[in-house]
């Protein structure tokens, strides 16, 4: 799908990596739909942008449940990208019940529920690309990571689901599985204890790199892949043999599947 003249709902733009996105699809050429809880930045940006903003709070199951209604009011979604993320870098024995529902309902269940009332205006439209920013958090957890990498996987697992049943239709998706982004998440993951020797050990073995992806390079590759219909983006690339690992048991049970009528209940 082209992105000029597309219109893309993006969440979690007011800063970061969201932010990155939301300005290289604003560069070429499509008209953004800002969502952040940040109202004052959000505003900003989608001036800037020539875009609109949609002060959402994602910790909020009723707001997220009206928030396509909000946005397609004003013209339709042709392309999503779930992005907003909470860390919560702790033990898991110290995190509260607040913050486990917090951080799963804004990782996980408001992309599932942005995604479920998404795709049947997009299929009925007969055009859509679903992008949703999971992170190497969902491939291997280390200690502090517990409840994020938990959300990831389950997000990560999820966009497998979606593109099997959308196969053979004018809506695909892409999966988006990262390593560190230099923002201020990754400086507060860097800054719990139990979690920074893992990191550090990670790059002496060179499954990581020292340096932290920058946000244009990651949000340039999802550009990429929304505009050439890829259903992967893995950074940096000396994690793509791992997350290749992890995947190959979903591919297989898709190519299990291939053929069979996934629209169909004959009960």
């Amino acid at each position: 799908m082209k992105l000029r003249n597309a219109r893309a709902l993006i969440t979690g733009a007011s800063r970061g990596l969201g932010r990155s996105i939301a300005q290289t699809f604003a560069d070429r050429g499509s008209d953004v739909a800002l969502v952040a809880r940040s109202g004052g930045a959000l505003e900003t940006l989608a001036k800037e942008l020539h875009g609109k903003a949609y002060p959402t709070d994602l910790t909020d199951p009723a707001a997220v449940e009206a928030l396509i209604d909000r946005v397609e009011a004003d013209g339709p979604i042709d392309v999503l990208v779930n992005n907003a993320g909470l860390d919560c870098v702790r033990l898991f024995a110290d995190t509260s019940a607040q913050q486990v529902r917090d951080l799963l309902q804004v990782n996980l269940a408001a992309p599932m529920e942005l995604c479920r009332q998404v795709m049947p205006r997009m299929l009925s439209r007969g055009r859509g690309h679903i992008v949703n920013v999971s992170s190497m958090g969902a491939l291997s957890v280390t200690p502090g990571l517990t409840l994020y990498g938990t959300s990831k996987a389950g997000l990560s697992q999820f966009t497998s689901g979606l593109h099997a049943e959308l196969r053979g239709t004018p809506v695909a998706t892409t999966l988006v599985q990262i390593g560190a982004v230099k923002t201020d998440m990754a400086d507060n993951i860097r800054g719990f204890g139990p979690t920074r020797p893992a990191i550090e050990r990670y790059q002496r073995w060179h499954m990581l790199p020292r340096e932290d992806l920058e946000p244009p390079t990651v949000a340039n590759a999802i550009a990429d892949a929304v505009e050439h219909e890829r259903r992967y983006v893995t950074l940096p690339r000396r994690v793509v043999a791992t997350a290749m690992m992890t995947e190959f048991p979903r591919r297989l049970t898709e190519l299990t599947v291939i053929g069979l009528d996934m629209t169909k209940d004959d009960r």
